[in-house]
Order: C-alpha cells, then structure tokens, then sequence
C-alpha cells in the first residue's frame, strides 16, 4: 500500500506538485494570521475578592472581613493558595488554583462562597473577578509643567482614543483617587438636630445608578442615572424635611469640595508631573498589530497635545519582540546556509537542491499546523522551530542519498531508484521520526506555567517531523524522478573531493568501524564509562543544572523605604540622591561612543516594581519611593547591569 502511493506520486509529477503548491500556499497565509508575542499565552487560575469598607482600619479589615473570607474559600475543591491583605478601607483575596482547573466552576465556587460570608453592614458588597491573561505592550509616560488635574484630563482622553482604535486594556497609573470632601461644621448639625449618619444615608439614597429592569425580549433596557459625580452635584440634596415643608440641602450646610485622596501615588519624569499610560493586549490579539496602533496614535497625538506637555514610550514590549523575531531569523538563516553548503558538498547538486527545496515547503507547512493547533509565533515556538532545522533535512537525505546510490551503483533508472529509495527507506526513516517525536512528547508531561511555555517546543518539532514525512515521501521522489535524472560530468571539485572522501572513509573510517565491531565488549564498556562519567559530572556538581538561566536584564528598579516618622519631603530628597548618584554613574561608565540609559522614571508613594503594574501594592505610602531606570538592551552596550547595579548602591 505504502510502495504503491510513494510510486503514484512519483509517476504523476502534477499531484507531488499540487501537494508541494497546497503547503506552500497555506503555510503562507497561516504564518500571515500567526499572532506574534514574547511567550505563549498564559491561563491564569486566579479569582480575585474585594471588598471595600470606608473608613474602617486595617485591623478592623482584617478581623471583620479577612478572617471571616478565607475559611470559606480555603474549602473550595482544587484551591493551591489562598492569600490576603489588609489596607485601610479595603480588603484583597486572590485565590489561587490548581494547574488546569476549569476557572468558570472556579469563579461560580468562589461566588457561592462569598455569598456564604456575613459581612459588615456597612461594608460594600463584594467584587468577584476571575484573573484575565494581559501582556504588555508599551507603557507611555505623559508628562509636562501641568497640574494632577490636567494631566488626568488628558490621560484619561488618551485612554478612550486608544481603546477606540484597537487596543484591548489601558491602565493609567500615578493619578490619584478623586474624592468629594463632605464637611459639616458641629454647630450645624446640634442646630438642626442631625448626625452625620443622617447625612451619609441621605446621600447613600440619592447618589446611586439604579436598574429599572428590562423589556421586548431583553433588547430595550431601562436604568435610573443617579449617581452624582462632582462636588457641585451634591449641593441639592435633601438632608431634613420640615413639619412645615420647607427642606435643607446639602449645600446650605456643608462645604463641598473636589480633592484627592491622601496620600497619594505620584510620578514624576525630568523632573514634571507625570502619568502612566500602561497599554496592553488579551489573548486574541496581535502584539506587533496593536503595537502599530499605538505608534500611529502617539505620532499622531504629539502634535495635538498643548504646549509642553511631551509622552515618552518606554518597556515597548513589541520591540523587544521584533529584535528577537530577527535574531532568531537571522541565526535560522545562517544555519540553513550552513545546512545548504554542508548538502551541496557532499550530495550531487540535483539532489542537494531537492532535498534543500523541502525545508521551507515543510517549515510553511508547520504554520498551518500551529494555526490549527492554536499556536502563535513567540521566542518558544521560535526555538523549536530552529532545532528542528537540522531534523528536517534528515529524512530527505537518506531518501536522496539513497536513490542517487541505487542510480550510480546498480545503474537504475532515476525513477525507478526514487521509488525504491523512499520504499526501502520508509521503515528506517519513520523509526527515526518516531524516536524523536518520544524524545520530545514527554515535554508535555509538565505542569504549570513553566510546562505552557515549554510545550510550544515538541508542538513545533512534531509538526514539522510530520511535514516533512510527507514531503519526503511523496513530493521528493517525484522531483528527484522528473528533474534530477540528467546525466552530467561531475566537475573538478567533485572528482577531487569525492576521492578525499572516498579515501577517507575506505583507509581511516572503515577501519576503525571494524575494530570496534571485533572488540564490540570493549566498545560496549568504553561507551558505558562515559556514560558513568556524564552522570557523575552532573551529579557530583561539577556540572550545573539551571532550568532556565537568567539573560541580561534592561531595567533596574531603586526603591527606599524610610523609617517609620519620616516625611513626604525626606522621601523626595532620598529619590533625589538616588538620582544624582544615577548621573554620577552614568558619566563614569557610559562609552563615549555609546548610550547606558534609555528612560527614567520616579515614583513617589510606593516602592517601583513591587507589581505587575509598577504600583506599590496596597495603597500609597509616603514613606516608600523608587527610581525605574530602563538601560539600553544588552545587545547594544558594553555595561553589564551586574556592574552597574554595584556601581550605583556604592554612590548612594
């Protein structure tokens, strides 16, 4: 059966062309509709719990709300880790889960348990959100001579303009919380006979957004707005009706006013107020595709925003994508170069250059194959496909290698040498492809974060080992039959270089062959000696053994924490030092010929770096401040950030 497709194929050249022409067209498209990112994409089994409580302390949250929570949650079936912080007005519960976990019956579990807990009255209700996966794609930095106020009206601008054209998340980090200050004088409220428990239900009652329900089969939905948003809307609440009528409003009593909250979370960029516009993208979407949305935005956006008022982009992730993308096409093209001339100087050229012709016929095909499967193109899959490189063009030299035997030695008809090359090498061939698909299934095998990342690579290799059996099998005998059959006079570097090789195997390599094969115990025993001192090497720490081993960072975070009774104003002067020492360094390592710093930033009200989001994590804190310094890549300076890091904690 298998003899007899291999010699249909290779008699009817148009079917080994249409199938060559088929992976070449879909691996084409595929690889246009390929998304393209840094890693593959991450599930993330994590349901996070808030709830809000104004005006309580942290240890009233603790003790009212935490540590009525977490038992609840702790039974919930396939929980790894629950955890919990305290922060004045607020509580946060991230329930971690088991790797795999189906995260909508997490999410239902989680709710139920919630609903389960008797919260204090006074409390909001609480927020249940199951954990999305985000990447980032380039953090812009607003900044210029301009109040908190300004800079949010135009942040907040940027942000609707970004999610309008494409983009799938944007945070803005560094703006304070907005408050509306209430404040009722004593005398007033023993004047009027009220309290201000009185006050707040009157504005709890008034200041709401309430569903009104739904109706024509849920296409028209009917909602009451409100929910009062500025200080001057609060003026005409009713705070006491009379006996005879007559009312007093909010704004005859009290005095409101628009503020922020205390305190606060600030940044600052050469010295200016400074927001950061944090924009990132979901699963579905296209790292490089929605970077050039954000490129034409900001270029765009330069030229409309008022006088001084500048933004820098730094962390742009899909840059580092591209760079690395390049690296690894630019190290794939050199090893197929260097695959292609170890081909033509030991294969005839017709078959070195049919057996050349499938690799990129069975690498596009391997695209159709991760678009189906669900992969995207990122530094993993990238990987893979490298190690593959060598892999592919196994199959097809043995079958070529093979047919140009039978051609030369037993004088057969090239088609009929092709037939019987792919027929008689099919078992020894498919055994191969098979031992190396077992060598890398096991790759599946791991669990977790680290176990997403690394299945991308024998995804990619199975794929590619399967392409490329169907090319060797059906598309390269067919080729080798119909174009590589004309009959040529090897020329003076083939006649010379086959002889040296010749010799070489006949006088210097053929025996040594049979020596080993005649003391095969000794043999036997030599290789298991090696074997012993691989373990032992590995074993006995000479040896290391590292996972993933750390490459060379580009960003460096400098974060103090005073001591407890410090002021806001010693914690600038910290920040400020940490910045003199940053120049003093700079000016002492930095080439002459080269740049050491793209980008800096302080943050003030927070330790830099302690997030995902380069927040402080649980509310701003005066005492606490940092320093992001962004070096240039690795690639393009002389500086080891080793160095650098010592050279900058010995200024301070």
């Amino acid at each position: 059966m298998f003899g007899n497709a291999v010699e249909f194929f290779a008699r009817h050249r148009t079917a080994a062309n249409i199938i060559m022409i088929l992976m070449l067209v879909v691996g084409s498209m595929s690889a246009a509709r390929l998304n393209k990112q840094f890693f593959p994409d991450i599930d993330v089994e994590v349901v996070a719990v808030s709830v809000d409580w104004s005006g309580a302390t942290a240890e009233d949250i603790d003790a009212n709300i935490v540590q009525t929570l977490e038992p609840e949650l702790r039974t919930i079936a396939n929980v790894k880790k629950v955890s919990s912080s305290s922060f004045e007005g607020r509580a946060t519960t991230q329930v971690e889960f088991e790797f795999g976990t189906d995260m909508q019956k997490a999410l239902a579990d989680v709710e139920a348990a919630v609903g389960l807990v008797d919260f204090p009255a006074e409390a909001e209700a609480p927020k249940v959100v199951k954990g999305e996966f985000f990447d980032t794609i380039a953090r812009i930095v607003l900044y210029g001579p301009y109040s908190i106020d300004a800079l949010r009206f135009h942040a907040k601008s940027i942000k609707e303009d970004l999610l309008q054209r494409g983009a799938d998340k944007v945070e803005l980090i560094g703006l304070p919380d907005e408050e509306i200050l209430i404040e009722v004088k004593d005398q007033e409220l023993a004047r009027l006979g009220i309290s201000l428990l009185t006050i707040s239900n009157a504005i709890a009652e008034t200041s709401v957004d309430v569903p009104a329900g739904r109706f024509a089969d849920g296409a028209l939905r009917v909602r009451s707005l409100g929910k009062r948003k500025t200080a001057a809307q609060f003026a005409d609440i009713e705070v006491l009706v009379r006996e005879d009528g007559s009312s007093v409003l909010l704004g005859d009593i009290a005095t409101l006013t628009d503020t922020v909250r205390e305190p606060a979370l600030l940044m600052t960029h050469e010295d200016q107020p400074a927001v950061e516009i944090h924009v990132l993208r979901g699963r579905s979407s296209d790292s490089l595709a929605t970077n050039q949305i954000v490129q034409d935005y900001v270029t765009d956006k330069a030229t409309k925003l008022p006088e001084n008022l500048q933004m820098a982009q730094h962390d742009v992730r899909a840059v580092l994508i591209s760079e690395r993308i390049q690296l690894m096409v630019t190290n794939g093209v050199g090893g197929l170069a260097i695959v292609l001339i170890v081909l033509f100087v030991f294969l005839p050229g017709r078959v070195a250059f049919w057996v050349a012709a499938g690799i990129p016929v069975a690498f596009l095909a391997t695209f159709g194959v991760m678009l189906i499967s669900g992969q995207t193109i990122n530094m993993i899959s990238l990987f893979g496909l490298i190690m593959a490189l060598g892999i592919v063009v196994d199959d097809a030299i043995v079958i070529g290698e093979h047919a140009e035997h039978l051609r030369v030695r037993r004088n057969l008809p090239m088609h009929e040498a092709a037939v019987m090359a792919a027929t008689r090498m099919g078992p020894p061939v498919v055994s191969a492809m098979l031992t190396t698909v077992a060598a890398f299934l096991p790759l599946f095998l791991i669990k977790g974060i680290i176990g997403v990342i690394v299945a991308a690579i024998p995804a990619v290799v199975c794929a590619v080992l399967v392409a490329s059996l169907i090319e060797c099998f059906f598309i390269l005998p067919a080729h080798l039959a119909h174009y590589g059959s004309g009959e040529s006079k090897p020329g003076w570097f083939r006649r010379g270089f086959d002889g040296g090789f010749n010799f070489f195997k006949d006088r210097l390599f053929a025996p040594v062959v049979r020596t080993a094969y005649r003391f095969r115990y000794v043999t036997l025993a030599f290789a298991f000696g090696l074997l012993l001192v691989s373990v032992g090497m590995i074993a006995g720490g000479r040896v290391g053994f590292v996972f993933f081993s750390a490459p060379e960072a580009d960003r460096v975070y400098a974060n103090v924490t005073m001591v407890s009774g410090s002021t806001r104003a010693q914690t600038e002067a910290m920040i400020d030092e940490i910045e003199r020492a940053l120049d003093v360094v700079e000016a002492d390592l930095k080439p002459a010929d080269e740049e050491l710093i793209a980008f800096t930033f302080s943050q003030i009200g927070g330790n830099i770096g302690a997030g995902e989001q380069g927040q402080a994590t649980g509310g701003a804190n005066e005492l606490q401040g940092g320093l992001m310094i962004e070096l240039v890549t690795a690639d393009s300076r002389s500086v080891r950030v080793v160095d650098f890091v010592d050279a900058l904690r010995a200024e301070i």
